[in-house]
């Protein structure tokens, strides 16, 4: 009876699995080339999480000095980002965090993490500071009770970005509160996490940026609850092929952390960017009406 219950759980786990997977390819599928964007304007889109692109982001992350024996540890995530054009007043922006790890302490582990995926809706049009709000969701996919909180969670989320069409910066904060309703008798989910993005992108595709995400966990004690993390990256957008890419390589320490987690990590990541000619035309050059 219990293989019954552990093979069906594996399958729930393989449709959200599949969910996630096809709106990668969905993503793929959709994009269109339309030689508008400049680099300089690629850089910014990048981490825009309302950039009118089908951005397909896979990022490595090592961190260093997790738990008593200091290991390292290691997790790939992968977070496509696809605009959907609702009219030509408002775009539903679909985002999903799906994430690999590898973790050394207590006992080693690898496998998947929770799914996470996230709506925004936002005005198409919108120029200079843009916002967008929605429901965030988070799925027990984990493969290993270590990997995962167990649990059934969601909450809303929100952004407020600035985006300068004709500069070189962007900056941006985003807000996502979860909490638990369902699943395995463990401890509750109520995190807040914020996400802080400010860029300084060249008009040769360079840029430079810090991006640290933020969180509080409401469910442990004052000094377990907090992780703050600071540092710096730089990447470069270019083409591969006829294919925009942005490479970039960071390094973050945490200034305040919880009792075993990673104390500072290096994020290597690639981007994907597809530009979308139906989402595009609200953002690039519109033709002129005589």
């Amino acid at each position: 009876m219990k293989r019954i219950f552990t093979r069906r759980r594996d399958a729930r786990r393989l449709a959200l699995l599949g969910i996630v997977t096809g709106s990668v390819v969905a993503a793929s599928a959709a994009a269109q080339e339309t030689g508008g964007p400049t680099p300089q304007q690629l850089a910014r889109d990048r981490e825009n999480p309302f950039a009118q692109t089908i951005n397909l982001p896979l990022a490595a992350v090592t961190g260093f000095g997790i738990g008593p024996h200091h290991d390292v540890g290691e997790q790939l995530t992968i977070q496509p980002q696809l605009p959907l054009p609702l009219d030509a007043d408002w775009n539903l922006i679909v985002r999903s965090l799906l994430p690999v790890t590898f973790s050394p302490d207590p006992q080693r582990r690898f496998g998947l993490g929770d799914v996470q995926p996230s709506f925004f809706l936002t005005p198409a049009r919108s120029t200079g500071l843009i916002w967008g709000a929605g429901p965030a969701f988070q799925f027990p996919t984990a493969t290993n009770n270590e990997l995962g909180t167990g649990k059934w969670s969601a909450g809303p989320t929100g952004a407020l970005v600035y985006s300068d069409s004709e500069g070189p910066w962007f900056a941006g904060i985003l807000l996502t509160q979860l909490w638990s309703f369902a699943g395995a008798p463990r401890t509750a989910v109520n995190q807040t996490s914020t996400e802080v993005d400010l860029s300084y992108n060249f008009e040769s595709g360079w840029y430079i940026q810090t991006d640290p995400t933020i969180t509080y966990d409401w469910s442990a004690t004052p000094r377990q609850a907090l992780t703050l993390p600071v540092g710096i990256d730089v990447g470069k957008v270019t083409k591969i092929g006829g294919q925009d890419v942005s490479f970039q390589l960071g390094a973050y320490d945490a200034l305040k952390s919880p009792t075993g987690i990673a104390q500072w990590i290096i994020r290597a990541q690639i981007t994907l960017l597809f530009p979308h000619r139906r989402a595009a035309q609200h953002m690039y050059v519109e033709p002129r009406r005589e």
